[in-house]
């Protein structure tokens, strides 16, 4: 018989066997990151513990997961990498080159993917157009995603033509002859209250949408599904608790670190990735990448069929290469160095910023702690007092607009502490990074506790952000963490004619606050409509530098006085 008759009868043979109809392995690996906030430098002197002894080490820095990327993507042949979103908004890397910067870096890694995060909105659907736009120059072409955002079509940037314009609700890549569908979801209630999309902007339910899309890509044929998301870790969980057909998540927002790290002095929640089931009783695995470039994810699903058969991988921290040996034999830690096209990279946007790096406005008495929500815990930053960066930015505020009788400011606003020493105009806008400006509202006694009670309840909820929590100068209430609503604060006074004044609910005040707030974002819903009333006159001063204004003239900053510290009960 001629060889290729044996050939023919072998092929026959095995497929009247079935063996064809066996599920056959195939592995997927997945490079990742998320938030990484406009973070491109490295950070200085983290401290990682091994056993009994602390070091300092260099960690971090996106030309370090420029590298750490090109070494996973040289160890697997059938591989995504992929950016679970908050890309911007953070450094001066953001506030003074509008996402440009982050772009140049993100084409540079060429991620595959990225997800729509709510700090892609902070300044509003324009200025995340923007971005995306920086984002497309480039042969990279990362298909950006957001399967449950909805500008309105010819009304928001994103969307002048069609509701797909600037971003898809799902991706299909094919990696090895296998497809494998993604889906990307942004955290509804948090983008529209904690983020400044268009008024028109939506955000349809996660959960019903990516249960949409899986129904969408099964019916082309593809049961290799992942989920994109930027909803936090623990609505990461839920979902894929709930949902059918799903394999994988690669997820954001929460800033969660999964891995080996507890030991070592880092806060991490479980092991990466997480190995959860689905609503068929099939394997998910989860994974995030911790925060500010200071991880690269790693995952590695092994799929028997269409199903997932294991959950494997490492999350990689990313450390100096010359790093102690006892951090840098760890798995769960990356020694690796900047890869040098990336950082020069950096380098030429970090040029530009040094005049203002250099630039001293004043001298910090003390250390101002920051404490985003509640009162201080510690002895460092004052038992009992409210957060110091805080107070003084509230001041800042409040000396920017003399007819106004207090400010208030949300906790997520303010985004570092200060430390003592010399402030500079790039410590100023680290400070306060976002493009808000000074807004005098008109509020009655009554209607302010409303804003307060709705700051807090958003602070509280599951869905909402410890970031609304409120913070104020001129202003000072007694807190109860633990009663329902209407009933949290009390002992609300104002300063006025150098003495505490009770809050007259019949009176109409001038606060001063943020246009974030003013719109109604954080929960603080009354201020939306107030804004809608005509009781909100923005006036067009960029907060930052009305605090850069304010500190030049004070010169010297000091820990704020008894007279503007707000009063906590014991329970609070």
């Amino acid at each position: 018989m001629k060889p290729f008759l044996i050939s023919s009868l072998i092929v026959f043979l095995a497929a009247c066997s079935g063996t064809p109809n066996e599920p056959q392995p195939y592995t997927l690996a997945v490079a990742h990151i998320n938030d990484h906030h406009s973070h491109l430098l490295p950070t200085a002197n983290r401290s990682i513990r091994v056993g009994d002894e602390t070091y300092k080490v260099e960690t971090g820095g996106f030309a370090r997961v420029a590298a750490q990327i090109d070494v996973i993507r040289a160890r697997h042949e059938n591989m995504l990498t992929l950016h679970a979103g908050d890309a911007i908004t953070g450094t001066l890397f953001y506030t003074l080159f509008k996402g440009e910067a982050d772009a140049a870096l993100m084409n540079h890694v060429c991620f595959d993917a990225m997800e729509l995060g709510n700090h892609e909105f902070d300044n509003g659907d324009s200025g995340l157009k923007q971005f995306l736009d920086f984002l497309s120059l480039s042969n990279c072409a990362t298909v950006v995603l957001g399967a449950n955002v909805q500008p309105e079509v010819g009304v928001s940037a994103l969307t002048q033509k069609t509701r797909w314009d600037s971003f898809k609700p799902y991706a299909v890549f094919e990696r090895g002859g296998e497809k494998i569908g993604l889906i990307g979801l942004d955290i509804a209630v948090k983008t529209k209250q904690s983020s400044q999309p268009d008024r028109t902007t939506e955000f349809a339910d996660e959960y019903e949408t990516a249960l949409y899309y899986i129904r969408e890509l099964q019916g082309l044929g593809i049961e290799k599904i992942g989920l994109l998301t930027h909803i936090q870790y623990r609505n990461d969980l839920d979902l894929a608790a709930r949902l059918p057909a799903v394999d994988f998540i690669i997820g954001g927002d929460s800033h969660t670190l999964l891995g080996d790290y507890t030991k070592h002095g880092l806060n991490a929640v479980g092991p990466y990735p997480m190995p959860v089931m689905n609503a068929d009783n099939q394997l998910v695995c989860i994974g995030h990448a911790w925060e500010y470039s200071q991880a690269v994810g790693e995952m590695v699903i092994e799929f028997a069929g269409d199903d997932v058969a294991n959950c494997g991988g490492q999350a990689h921290v990313l450390v100096a290469e010359d790093a102690p040996q006892a951090i840098a034999q760890l798995p769960q830690f990356a020694a690796i160095a900047e890869q040098a096209e990336a950082k020069k990279l950096i380098v030429s946007y970090q040029d530009q910023l040094d005049s203002l790096t250099t630039e001293v406005i004043a001298t910090v008495a003390d250390r101002l702690c920051l404490r985003r929500m509640g009162p201080a815990t510690s002895d460092s930053c004052g038992i009992g007092r409210q957060s110091d960066a805080h107070r003084v930015v509230a001041e800042a505020f409040l000396a920017s607009a003399p007819q106004a009788d207090f400010a208030l400011q949300n906790g997520g606003g303010v985004r570092a502490e200060i430390a003592p020493g010399d402030f500079t105009i790039a410590d100023a806008y680290r400070l306060l990074p976002f493009a808000n400006t000074l807004v005098e509202v008109q509020i009655t006694g009554a209607e302010l506790h409303t804003v307060l009670e709705q700051a807090l309840d958003y602070a509280l909820s599951d869905s909402g952000s410890d970031g609304a929590y409120p913070h104020g100068a001129g202003i000072r209430f007694d807190v109860d963490l633990t009663a329902e609503f209407g009933s949290r604060f009390s002992a609300i006074q104002v300063w006025q004619e150098d003495s505490w004044q009770p809050l007259d609910d019949t009176k109409t005040y001038t606060m001063i606050t943020n246009s974030f707030l003013a719109g109604g974002s954080d929960g603080w819903r009354l201020l939306g409509e107030l804004e809608l009333a005509g009781k909100v006159t923005d006036t067009y001063v960029n907060y930052a530098q009305s605090f850069v204004d304010w500190i030049r003239t004070t010169k010297t900053i000091k820990r704020p006085t008894d007279h503007s510290t707000q009063r906590y009960e014991s329970g609070s």
